[in-house]
C-alpha cells in the first residue's frame, strides 16, 4: 500500500501588480505538480482551505487580511488541516519599521513557527528572522531557524530585454535620468536619490546638461501625497522628479533600458525584486550600502555598486558622465560575460523539494529485537492514507549489532533512516530525541520497537494532530506477537483497566485537566511540529525504565496543547503490560513503579507525583520579586506569605541591596526554596504557575489551595483575580500563556485583587505582622 501523496497548492494572495504576487506567479511553472490558489487576502478563503494538503504560501504582511492585527489568526484559519506547509516570507520586519515592527515582528514569528519549512530570500532576511523569533517567540527560535531556507529571488536574463545603446548619447541629448523601480512609499529612499541627484548635475562634467529623477511605478496605497512632495524637494533642490504610474509589462524593458542610472537606495531592503528586475535587464544598478546589498554583491560579482550615502552623489555623477563619454564601457550596463542567478527553474525546484519532504515522520527507539523490527516496518510500508509522504526513522539505543532495515522506498514508507547511540544503560527518552532531531514531518508519530501498528495508526494519528498543536495517543493493544501468522493478531492479552477509565472519565482526554498526563503512553504517540519545537523532545536525562512519557506530557500540556485519545489507532504491544510483566503482589511492580516515581519527583511537580510537604529544585509554582528598594522586614514577610503557599520556588532579584551589616540574602533564614536571579526558562517551563511581586505584600492567598490538583486558567471577572494591578502581584499560569502563544486566544495572566493581600510598611516589625498574622 502507499500513502497518499496530494498535488502541491501554491497559495499566492494579493493583486497582481504586486511584487510578491509576481515573483510567486513566476516561480509557480517550476514547482513541480502543484495547483494555483489564487486570492485578494486569506480572509476570503474559507476555513481550513488547504485541509490535507501540501501547501506553498508566498506570505508578505499587507496581503494577509484587511485588518493588519488579524493577519496571523487568518493565517491559522486558512492552513488549519494542512498535512505540509511551506511558507516563504517577504519584506521582513526590521528596524525601519519604527512603532510598526513589534506588531510584525510577532505576525512573522507567528507564520515562521507554524510552518514546517521556512523560505527567505536572503541571509540578511534569515538574520531578521532570528530577530523577531528571539524577541516574540524565543522558545521556537533555534528549531525554526534550523529550517529556514535562503532561496534567492531569481535573477535571471530577461529574453525580452531592450538591447543596450551601441553608442554614447549624441546632441540634441535629451535628460539624463536617475530612475528607481517599483512602488513609492516612505522609507524607500527616494529622498536620498533626489538630494544626491541634484547634487550630482551641478558636477562641471555635466554643464549644460539636465538632470531628471524619475521612478517608474505609482504610489502604493495611501502614500499618494508623497509625489507632490518629492516633486516639491527635487524642484528646490534644482532638478525634476516624476513617477510614471504603472508601466506595463510590454512597456517596461524599453524604459528600463532607457534609464541613465539605475538606483535602488533603499537602505533597509531585505530582498530587492526591483534589484533583480534591473538586473534581468542587463542593468547594473546603484545601491545604497547595507547588509543586503553587500551580500547580493558577493554572491553576485560584478552586478551591483554598493555605495555609501556620502558617496552617492559623487556615484552618481561619475555614472552619468561616463553614459556621455564615448571611450569605456558603460558602468551601469552589466559586463557580457557576468554569471546572474538563480533562474526561476532554480528557486523553485529548490522550494518545491523543499515542501514535499514527508509530511510524517516515525521514529522507533530500537534495542536488539530485529524480529519485532522486520515486522513493524513491514506494517508501516502497509500504512493507509497517510498525507503528504511517511519516513522512518529508527534511533538504536546502543544494540550490538546495527539494526537491518529495506532500501527506501518501501510501501508507503518514503525515506528511511538508522540512527545510533553508544550503550550507556537504558536510555529510551535519549534515543527519541535523537530519532526526533532527524524529522521532518509537520506530525511525528513515536512507536516502541516492541509495539507494531494495524494499518490506518499513521494516518488517524496524523489527522487527530493536524487541525491545532495536539499531544494525541493512540490505543495500545496486548498480544504474544511473535512468529504470528495472521494480521493483526487474534489472541488479545488483558489491557490495564485503570487506563480505560481514565480515557473514559476524561472523555478520550477531551475534557483533560492537569492529573491526564498518566494517561499518556510514549510508545503510541502522535505530536505536532508546532508542540515539538516549544517542548524540545523528552527528558534525554532521565534513565531507568519508564517515566520519560508522563513528563513529556506534563510539559506539552503546560505549553498549551491538546491532548486527545485516539482510539481507532491501534498499535500492538509484544506481550502483557508491565503488571503482567512482574510479580504485581510483591514487589516487582511496587519496586519499578517507586522508581519512576522517584526520578519524576525531581521533575514532575504535580503532588501525584511528588507528594505534598518535600522541596524540590523544581517547585510546582515560581514566585519571583524584585526586592530592590525594600526593606529586611518587607522581604522577609513577603517571601514567608508565599512559602506557605505550597510548593513554591523563590527568585529574588536586586539582592545586591545590603541591609544592616550585610548583603540581603544573608540576612534572611537558610532555605534551599530561596534564590538570588531570575528562575531559569527550564524550571518555569515545568512549573504551574508564576506569581511576580511587583511591591512588597503580604499574600495572603493564591487563586487556588496550596498542592492543588489543577491550576486553572483564572477568570479575572470573579474570585481572587482581576485585571486590576492595585495589588502589584501578577500571577501567570503556565497552560494559558502557553496556549495563547500557541494557539490564540486570553491568555492565563492577571492580578490577585486587592483583598488577598495586605501591603507590608517599610518599618514592620516582623514578631508584631507574625502575631497578627498566624
Amino acid at each position: 500500500m502507499e500513502s497518499v501523496t496530494p498535488s502541491l497548492v501554491h497559495l499566492v494572495p494579493g493583486p497582481e501588480e504586486h511584487g510578491v504576487v509576481r515573483h510567486g506567479l513566476s516561480v509557480h511553472p517550476h514547482l513541480g505538480e502543484s495547483e494555483l490558489l489564487r486570492c485578494g487576502r486569506l480572509d476570503e478563503l474559507s476555513d481550513g482551505a488547504v485541509a490535507g494538503r501540501v501547501v506553498v504560501a508566498q506570505v508578505t504582511d499587507r496581503l494577509l487580511a484587511s485588518a493588519p492585527d488579524r493577519g496571523l489568526e487568518e493565517w491559522r484559519r486558512v492552513v488549519r488541516g494542512a498535512a505540509r506547509v511551506t511558507v516563504a516570507l517577504h519584506d521582513l520586519p526590521q528596524r525601519s519599521d519604527g512603532r510598526h515592527r513589534r506588531a510584525r515582528s510577532e505576525l512573522y514569528a507567528g507564520l515562521a513557527a507554524g510552518a514546517d519549512t521556512v523560505v527567505v530570500a536572503s541571509c540578511h532576511e534569515r538574520l531578521l528572522l532570528a530577530a523577531a523569533l528571539r524577541w516574540a517567540r524565543p522558545d521556537v527560535a533555534t528549531a525554526v531557524l534550523g529550517r529556514t531556507l535562503v532561496v534567492p529571488l531569481p535573477v535571471e536574463p530577461d529574453a525580452g530585454a531592450a538591447p543596450r545603446p551601441s553608442s554614447p548619447l549624441t546632441p540634441p541629448p535629451p535628460p539624463l535620468t536617475v530612475v528607481t523601480l517599483g512602488f513609492v512609499y516612505p522609507g524607500k529612499g527616494l529622498e536620498e536619490v533626489v538630494d544626491a541627484a541634484a547634487r550630482a548635475a551641478r558636477d562641471p562634467r555635466l554643464r549644460d546638461r539636465v538632470v531628471e529623477v524619475v521612478n517608474l511605478g505609482g504610489p502604493s496605497q495611501g502614500h499618494e501625497d508623497l509625489l507632490d512632495t518629492l516633486a516639491a524637494r527635487a524642484e528646490e533642490a534644482g532638478v525634476r522628479w516624476h513617477a510614471t504610474g504603472y508601466v506595463p509589462d510590454e512597456e517596461l524593458p524599453g524604459l528600463l533600458a532607457a534609464a541613465t542610472v539605475p538606483v535602488a537606495a533603499h537602505r533597509h531592503v531585505s530582498a530587492s525584486g526591483s534589484v533583480a528586475t534591473w538586473l534581468a535587464a542587463g542593468r547594473r544598478p546603484v545601491l545604497l550600502d547595507s547588509r543586503y546589498a553587500r551580500e547580493l554583491a558577493a554572491r553576485l560579482p560584478g552586478t551591483v555598486q554598493p555605495v555609501t550615502e556620502d558617496r552617492l552623489a559623487l556615484t552618481l555623477a561619475d555614472a552619468l558622465s561616463e553614459a556621455c563619454s564615448p571611450d569605456g564601457p558603460d558602468p551601469t550596463w552589466l559586463p557580457l560575460d557576468v554569471r546572474l542567478g538563480p533562474t526561476r527553474q532554480e528557486a523553485g525546484r529548490r522550494v518545491g523539494g523543499a515542501a514535499r519532504e514527508p509530511a510524517v515522520s516515525v521514529v522507533v527507539p530500537y534495542y536488539r529485537d530485529q524480529e519485532l523490527l522486520d515486522l513493524l516496518v513491514e506494517r508501516l510500508g502497509a500504512q493507509t492514507g497517510v498525507r503528504g509522504g511517511l519516513e522512518l526513522v529508527v534511533a538504536d539505543d546502543g544494540s550490538p549489532r546495527p539494526p537491518t532495515l529495506p532500501a527506501a522506498p518501501h510501501g508507503a514508507l518514503g525515506r528511511i533512516q538508522v540512527l545510533r547511540q553508544p550503550d550507556e544503560g537504558f536510555r529510551l527518552a535519549a534515543a527519541r530525541n535523537l530519532g526526533l532531531g532527524a524529522t521532518t514531518g509537520r506530525v511525528v508519530v513515536l512507536l516502541d520497537g516492541d509495539t507494531v501498528p494495524e494499518d490506518g495508526y499513521v494516518a488517524t494519528l496524523q489527522q487527530a494532530c493536524l487541525d491545532r498543536p495536539t499531544l494525541a495517543v493512540g490505543r495500545r493493544r496486548h498480544a504474544d506477537l511473535r512468529g504470528v501468522g495472521r494480521w493483526p493478531p487474534s489472541a488479545e492479552l488483558p489491557a490495564p483497566a485503570w487506563l480505560a477509565e481514565g480515557y473514559a472519565r476524561t472523555q478520550d482526554l477531551r475534557a483533560a485537566d492537569d492529573t491526564s498526563f498518566r494517561f499518556v503512553i510514549g510508545a503510541v504517540l502522535g505530536v505536532s511540529r508546532a508542540l515539538l519545537d516549544v517542548v524540545g523532545g523528552f527528558e534525554g536525562r532521565l534513565t531507568g525504565y519508564g517515566g520519560e512519557d508522563w513528563e513529556f506530557a506534563w510539559r506539552c500540556w503546560l505549553a498549551g496543547a491538546d491532548l486527545r485519545h485516539v482510539p481507532d489507532a491501534v498499535a500492538w504491544h509484544d506481550g502483557p503490560d508491565v503488571a503482567g510483566r512482574v510479580d504485581a503482589a510483591g514487589t516487582g511492580l511496587a519496586g519499578v513503579k517507586n522508581a519512576e516515581t522517584a526520578r519524576l519527583g525531581r521533575l514532575l511537580p504535580h503532588p501525584l507525583v511528588r507528594g505534598r510537604g518535600w522541596s524540590h529544585p523544581q517547585p510546582d509554582v515560581v514566585v519571583d520579586l524584585d526586592v530592590r528598594g525594600w526593606t529586611h522586614g518587607q522581604v522577609v514577610l513577603a517571601v514567608e506569605s508565599v512559602l506557605r503557599q505550597g510548593d513554591v520556588g523563590v527568585w529574588l532579584t536586586g539582592t545586591d541591596a545590603t541591609v544592616g551589616q550585610g548583603d540581603l540574602l544573608d540576612c534572611l533564614p537558610p532555605d534551599a526554596r530561596v534564590r538570588a536571579g531570575r528562575p531559569p526558562g527550564e524550571v518555569l517551563a515545568r512549573s504551574r504557575a508564576e506569581v511576580r511581586l511587583q511591591r512588597p505584600v503580604w499574600v495572603r492567598r493564591l487563586p487556588w489551595q496550596p498542592w492543588p490538583a489543577r491550576v486553572d486558567v483564572p477568570d479575572p471577572s470573579h474570585g481572587p483575580c482581576t485585571d486590576d494591578p492595585a495589588s502589584g502581584v501578577q500571577v501567570r499560569v503556565t497552560r494559558g500563556t502557553g496556549r495563547a502563544r500557541l494557539q490564540g486566544g486570553r491568555s492565563g495572566t492577571c492580578f490577585l485583587s486587592a483583598d488577598a493581600v495586605d501591603p507590608v510598611p517599610p518599618d514592620v516589625v516582623v514578631e508584631h505582622w507574625r502575631a497578627a498574622h498566624p
